[in-house]
């Protein structure tokens, strides 16, 4: 059986220099590190930013005409008052509208809208006598905000 011989390996040495030049980069580098890493993420966390906004107003205006009759009533034997309209004139960017009639004694009659409805009738008849003035409004409505009221009374 024949072995082969073992080469002997001569362990490294590093020249004397070397390792001089790598104590000396060692200290600035771990300097640099301790000194500089939380100015960097100081600076992550203070970045901001901003976007532009822009706000306005719009004021709910009342609507400016009404087309329709408001007229005292009776109905089957009750005294009061009813309101036929046909047309109303527009609000820009009304949502919807609340038409109310309301009698001197106090019971009122509220209907809600939509923009798209221009015809409607609203009755309200009065517990007492019917005898008094009824007043109808006419408000528009832009999502949650409502405007100032149109406003007309009829006296019976």
């Amino acid at each position: 059986m024949n072995a082969p011989q073992s080469a002997s390996v001569a362990p490294r040495v590093k020249a004397a220099w070397l390792v001089r030049l790598r104590r000396l980069l060692a200290v600035p580098v771990a300097a640099a590190l301790v000194l500089g890493a939380p100015g960097l993420a100081y600076a992550t966390f203070t970045a901001r930013t901003t976007a532009a906004l822009n706000v306005g107003t719009y004021t709910v205006p009342a609507p400016a005409s009404i087309g329709g009759t408001l007229v005292c009533t009776t109905d089957q034997g009750k005294k009061g008052a009813a309101i036929s309209f046909t047309g109303f004139a527009a609000v820009s960017r009304a949502t919807g509208y609340t038409a109310t009639l309301t009698s001197p004694t106090g019971p009122q009659a509220v209907t809600e809208i939509a923009p798209e409805d221009t015809t409607h009738e609203v009755k309200v008849l009065s517990k007492g006598n019917g005898k008094g003035t009824y007043t109808f409004t006419f408000s528009a409505r832009v999502g949650p905000w409502t405007g100032p009221d149109l406003q007309q009374s009829v006296t019976c």
